[in-house]
């Protein structure tokens, strides 16, 4: 992999090696050197030596080994397509579009270059966390994605959600109707949270199993789109999405309570948080579409594991 740059006036007469080492600073000044008298390197297309004087505008190029992938779950699936419209079930722990360490590990990228066939003009017209499973929407043309981004903007669009969450609630259905806000940040991170002076942010909650002692699964009908919202709904509720480590317990708390519960199972790597079904309004075919993504895979065996009964079927959203 050839990374070139061009030099920068603040290391204009300067040794090569200076530049490198206190430019990418990802490598230390003994591995530049190295890389350097290992011929790695080449300055304005020519051989380099580590203490040869560089000047403004001069190009380097490096010859790198290609980055490892990280450690991502590229099992999406498409489930469904016409000449207009994808609709892709994401898997946790997978971007949707990617930079740094992720520029090739996301799933934007693996629709439009490693996919059979290939989809080039795939582009997204919403979003999930990483960490957040199910249906994402891709447009294949400009038009597409304009005239359904419309319907995300004027929030005509139903969207259902499923989580696994702490605690078993002692109601059946409510709305939860509670602003949302960002909340000082602590160590860098940001979190939100129910706070007065938020944005107005609704959310319809209902659950769907209890799975005793501890757990339920629940049904989110969000009627707003704030950063967040789910999560913090849900946690403001005292009832807080499993593996979910901004609003949820500690970690300690979080493997205690697996612990009390007689299970041997470790807590989800990422969040039980999963968008099962998405509705818009095709804009040429003019008709209600809806989009369903079964379960992910890590949610389903989790709550085997609590109950052996369970079938994902339960989980399933009523039709449109």
């Amino acid at each position: 992999m050839i990374v070139s740059s061009k030099v920068t006036a603040v290391f204009h007469q300067k040794p090569l090696l200076d530049y490198l080492a206190g430019r990418f600073t990802y490598q230390t000044r003994e591995m530049w050197q190295a890389r350097i008298e290992a011929g790695d390197v080449t300055c304005n297309g020519r051989s380099a030596t580590p203490y040869q004087i560089v000047r403004q505008g001069d190009l380097i190029a490096c010859d790198l080994p290609e980055p490892p992938l990280p450690d991502v779950n590229l099992d999406y699936q498409i489930v469904y397509q016409d000449e207009w419209l994808l609709g892709i079930n994401k898997p946790g722990n997978l971007k949707v579009h990617g930079h740094g360490r992720f520029l090739q590990a996301n799933l934007i990228y693996q629709l439009r270059h490693n996919h059979t066939p290939p989809y080039p003009e795939a582009t997204l017209i919403n979003r999930l966390d990483k960490h957040t499973s199910g249906v994402v929407l891709l447009a294949r043309d400009s038009d597409t994605l304009r005239e359904v981004q419309v319907q995300f903007a004027e929030r005509t669009v139903a969207k259902t959600y499923l989580a696994v969450v702490h605690g078993l609630p002692s109601w059946q259905i409510q709305e939860v109707d509670q602003p949302i806000g960002r909340l000082p940040s602590a160590q860098g991170v940001y979190r939100f949270g129910v706070v007065a002076d938020g944005k107005s942010a609704q959310t319809v909650v209902e659950v769907i199993r209890p799975f005793p002692p501890s757990h339920a699964l629940i049904r989110l009908t969000p009627k707003t789109g704030r950063t967040h919202q789910l999560r913090v709904h849900l946690a403001a509720l005292g009832h807080p999405i499993v593996g979910d480590s901004l609003y949820t317990l500690s970690d300690a708390e979080f493997l205690a309570q697996f612990e009390a519960d007689g299970s041997n199972t470790s807590p989800l790597a990422r969040q039980a948080l999963h968008c099962a079904q998405t509705t818009i309004w095709h804009p040429h075919q003019k008709r209600p579409l809806t989009i369903n993504a079964p379960l992910a895979k890590d949610i389903q065996t989790f709550l085997e594991t609590i109950d052996p009964t369970f079938s994902a079927g339960e989980a399933l959203p009523s039709p449109k």
